[in-house]
Parts: structure tokens; C-alpha cells; sequence
């Protein structure tokens, strides 16, 4: 390879919906080029399956009393990887050096030492015939870090394109909401609660319904001020000493008995009142703040941020970057940096003790 490496992201986030990916070329400092973005979504009974499946496991432990099931679907989600790997690699007529996989997250739980992401490196490698990159999390957890986010060195590449005098804040709602301050060298970033799983996750067990289509079932219903103010004077999600959340962290139970319109709007508010508390309370001086994630399609989640966020909000898409698609941007350039041997986490970003480099290489053809 020489300087500059293209590189494949494949990304499946908290919300289950399938996967993102991204090819990128980039000498994993600063030169970016983005070159395709694609998305293949997962079939609903696949989607129900992992999300039945995540939802009862709560430990380690129960990973291992269903050994059988986890291993079917590891094959299923890599052999989904696999096909979505090899549909873009042929299409392409230049060659992809490098695949970075992400796999999908079963649980994090980095206070006891481990995060697991389903996905079989050796499988994918061998079916695609490419070097892959996994286990992104593993070693910034091995030297007590939280394993995540992991996105903030992207951003701050992004940031320099973007706002190169300014100081900035990426705000990506997924399943979790999080953040990156860029500022210059200087570079802060942690999970900063819910992002579309609250609403999401309600939906999905009251109506059978995957998500709130820009907000249109929250925009019938009325905001109940009186559970949102008892709940927030008991935020759990406020502390400084956590940097990363599991998405199983995350209970809708304070809002029923709401009707469902007000339960949707109430919920939506509540998430977007966590999210503007936390950036109004610790950011005071920055006035930019980028939009990415699915959560930025829901006109009344980003019309209530709005109302609540004192700072100029824009989305990422209105700097011709693809907000679908940062997270799996970000990690075909943190397989690159992998494969440099370059630092991909920070103190200043998962509480890492030191800055250190992560995934680690597959290849098996």
C-alpha cells in the first residue's frame, strides 16, 4: 500500500435497522476522500430476532448459556456483512485495501471489563478475501478505557474540513446520543444519554412500529411537563464519571399510563431536554453544534433541541457529508489508523488511561 489506503466501513449501530457502509480513501491523518456511501437494511424477522435476543442478555454470563443461539446468529450477521462487502467490492474498480468491522453490539458493559460485538473476522475475511478489522473496543478496555465513543478522532478530521477556526460540537443521535467537542488538538467526547432508543423502544413494544417517521406521532400528542420534571430532578444520565451507555441502560416505564401520542411526544421532549441540559451546562462558549445520526430526520426531536439548545444547529448534510453515514465513515478510517498502529481513543474521549491504538487484523485467505 502506499501512503493513501482505501479503506470499507461496515457499521451496525443500536437501532438494528442494517448496515452502513462506507468506502473512504485516507492516509488515517488528514487527507479525507469519501467516495460511495450504501445502506442495506435488514429483513424485519432478522431485525426481531437480534432484538429479542439482546434484550435478555444482561451479562457475560448469559452470552455463555446460549451458545447455541449466539453462534447462529454471529454466522447469520456475518454472512449479512459478507454479502454487502461483496456486493460494493465488485462494483468497484479500485481496490479495497482494508474492511473495517464493527460487528453488532450485544452488550457493553465496560465497568466489568468487556463489550461484546457479534461478528466473525476470520468468516468475513475469508469470504470477501480482504484484511478485516475487528475488535475495536478490546484494547482501549484492556487499559481502562470505556470502549466507546470511538467515532471522536473522525470528527475531529471533520471538524478541521469544517469549521477549521471554530471551535465545534458533533452531536450524533443513534440509538445513544453523543458528543464530540473539537476544538484545535483539543478533543472531548462521551455518550451523553438517549438518542432515538426511548421513543424507539416504546414504539416497538406498544404498536409493533420501528421508529417515529420525522416525528409525526409526536407531533399529535401533548408533553407531560409534570413526569418530565420529576424525572429529570433524578437524571441518571448526567454523571461525569460514566462515558459510554448499554443500550439495555435505557427504561421507558416513567411515562405509563400516558396515552400513546402523549407518551410518544413525552418522550421525545425528555430525550431532548437530556441532551440540550447537558450541552447548555458544559459547553457554554461553543456555538456550533453538527447534527448526525438518524435522529436528526425527526422534525420534532430537532425542533424541540432547537428550543431548547441555545447554539446555531446544522446538520452535517449541509457540509455535503452524508449524516447516515459518519459512524461507518468513521470506521474505515479507524481501521486505517488500526492498521498504522495510530492511536484511535483518549483519555479526553473513553476515560482511556492512555491514548492507545485498537482493532485488531484478520486475515484468513
Amino acid at each position: 500500500m502506499d501512503n493513501i489506503i482505501t479503506s470499507l466501513g461496515l457499521m451496525s449501530g443500536t437501532s438494528l435497522d442494517g448496515i452502513d457502509a462506507s468506502i473512504i480513501n485516507s492516509d488515517g491523518k488528514s487527507h479525507l476522500e469519501v467516495k460511495e456511501n450504501h445502506f442495506y437494511q435488514y429483513k424485519s424477522d432478522f431485525r426481531q430476532k437480534l432484538r429479542d435476543y439482546i434484550k435478555n442478555i444482561n451479562s457475560i454470563e448469559d452470552i455463555e448459556n446460549s451458545t447455541t443461539e449466539y453462534k447462529k446468529l454471529e454466522k447469520e450477521v456475518t454472512l449479512l456483512h459478507s454479502d454487502t462487502a461483496k456486493k460494493i467490492i465488485s462494483s468497484q474498480t479500485i481496490e479495497i485495501d482494508l474492511v473495517g468491522f464493527h460487528g453488532q453490539t450485544i452488550i457493553h458493559k465496560p465497568e466489568k471489563k468487556y463489550s461484546i460485538q457479534m461478528g466473525d473476522p476470520n468468516l468475513l475475511s475469508q469470504l470477501i478475501q480482504k484484511k478485516v478489522i475487528f475488535n475495536f473496543r478490546k484494547n482501549d478496555i484492556a487499559n481502562n478505557g470505556e470502549g466507546a465513543p470511538l467515532t471522536p478522532i473522525y470528527h475531529a478530521l471533520l471538524s478541521k474540513k469544517i469549521f477549521p477556526n471554530e471551535p465545534c460540537i458533533f452531536l450524533n443521535i443513534g440509538g445513544v446520543s453523543n458528543i464530540t467537542y473539537c476544538n484545535n488538538d483539543e478533543l472531548v467526547a462521551r455518550d451523553i444519554g438517549p438518542g432515538n432508543v426511548l421513543i424507539d423502544e416504546y414504539l416497538k413494544t406498544t404498536k409493533n412500529i420501528d421508529f417515529d417517521k420525522n416525528g409525526e406521532i409526536a407531533s399529535t400528542g401533548q408533553i407531560n411537563m409534570d413526569i418530565i420534571n420529576q424525572f429529570i430532578e433524578h437524571d441518571i444520565y448526567s454523571s461525569e464519571d460514566r462515558h459510554s451507555y448499554d443500550r439495555n441502560e435505557f427504561d421507558f416505564n416513567f411515562i405509563k399510563g400516558l396515552i400513546f401520542e402523549d407518551a410518544v411526544a413525552t418522550l421525545n421532549y425528555f430525550t431532548a431536554l437530556i441532551i440540550s441540559n447537558y450541552l447548555n451546562e458544559n459547553f457554554i462558549n461553543c456555538s456550533n453544534v453538527i447534527l448526525c445520526g438518524g435522529g436528526r430526520k425527526n422534525k420534532i426531536l430537532i425542533q424541540n433541541l432547537k428550543s431548547l439548545l441555545k447554539k446555531n444547529i446544522c446538520e452535517i448534510d449541509k457540509f455535503n457529508y452524508d449524516g447516515d453515514f459518519i459512524e461507518s465513515q468513521a470506521f474505515a478510517y479507524l481501521a486505517i489508523r488500526s492498521y498504522l498502529k495510530k492511536n484511535i481513543s483518549f483519555p479526553t474521549t473513553t476515560k482511556v488511561v492512555k491514548p492507545v491504538s485498537g482493532g485488531e487484523i484478520f486475515k484468513n485467505f
